[in-house]
């Protein structure tokens, strides 16, 4: 062989890329396995409300682990796991926790319970799970978990359970960014700069406050403040906290609701507050879908005071 030729060969296995490891087709199952792929941990809560007819759909897939990747299809089976609802509720029971309803039947489909990782991929074709909203009880914790059961030999991960959570009904208070105040007045000097505007009722410190406009020319009762929360939220009652350092104020109050802020409705009439008392006040409503809320202010507690403050309204919502 001519040392030409040699030459050409070296040169030639010289240049030949290295193909990376984890590139590298193969069937070996050593250190191999197969799992459920999801973003976050193994319960997924369903967006359950608001309620809609129309389905929601949650969607994941079979994920492949390995140094590598499969150069063959590995074909995947799941199964409603009621094995993993059992033992599940067996924990909760010992928690003294409400054990978990299946969801029902009619409440929900899934599109397949097979699927398949393709050679060289990593992920199988996404399974969707749709159900219908308006089929659980809103009172009720509902449970789907779903598992691998099959996966060609290979080995099935710990993550080989995802859990379907559609949780009851429950209200939480809702978050004020972005949020806006405004007032009938407001006293932009005599409370200095960090009181007396509206927007210190929903900046989240009780020490702030509102106050109506106190020097003159003020006005007198009513006075009101109204939030706008910038988008409709389900909303199921009303906080308000007192000034803290003051025990004045109001004592009989309306509470109003609108969607649009011009038209309003009525959903509190001459309700009781107590200025004295400087933890949260709460006030029920009939739950509906609003955007702003107003409180009017109708009367003060002392026959010579004409001007009034809060220093907090809350919402809660579902």
């Amino acid at each position: 062989m001519s040392y030409m030729l040699i030459a050409a060969i070296a040169l030639f296995s010289a240049c030949k890329k290295t193909e990376p490891a984890y590139q590298t087709q193969t069937d070996s199952k050593d250190g191999a396995n197969v799992y459920i792929a999801r973003a976050t941990g193994n319960t997924q809560n369903l967006l359950i409300f608001p309620y809609q007819d129309q389905a929601r759909s949650f969607e994941f897939s079979a994920a492949f682990g390995a140094l590598g990747l499969p150069a063959s299809p590995i074909n995947i089976k799941f199964v409603v796991d009621d094995k993993a609802f059992d033992s599940l509720n067996v924990s909760r029971v010992a928690q003294g926790l409400t054990p978990f309803q299946k969801f029902p039947a009619d409440a929900y489909k899934i599109s397949t319970l097979s699927a398949t990782i393709q050679a060289g991929q990593v992920n199988s074709e996404r399974i969707k799970v749709e159900y219908f909203s308006k089929k659980f009880n809103d009172k009720v914790d509902y449970l789907l978990p779903i598992s691998i059961v099959n996966a060609d030999g290979y080995k099935i991960g710990a993550n080989k359970t995802i859990f379907l959570l559609a949780p009851r009904l429950s209200e939480i208070l809702a978050t004020k960014t972005g949020w806006t105040a405004t007032a009938s007045s407001e006293e932009l000097v005599g409370e200095g700069t960090a009181n007396g505007r509206a927007n210190f009722v929903i900046d989240g410190n009780v020490s702030t406050y509102w106050h109506s406009k106190w020097q003159s020319p003020a006005p007198v009762f009513p006075h009101w403040i109204a939030i706008d929360m910038k988008s409709e939220i389900f909303v199921t009652r009303i906080e308000l906290v007192a000034r803290q350092n003051n025990n004045a104020g109001f004592t009989v109050f309306d509470l109003e609701a609108s969607k649009d802020g011009i038209t309003w409705t009525t959903v509190g009439s001459n309700l009781t507050f107590d200025p004295v008392n400087k933890s949260p006040q709460s006030y029920a409503i009939a739950p509906e879908f609003w955007r702003y809320v107003k409180v009017t202010a109708k009367n003060a507690i002392g026959p010579a005071t004409t001007s009034t403050h809060l220093a907090e309204i809350n919402v809660y919502r579902y």
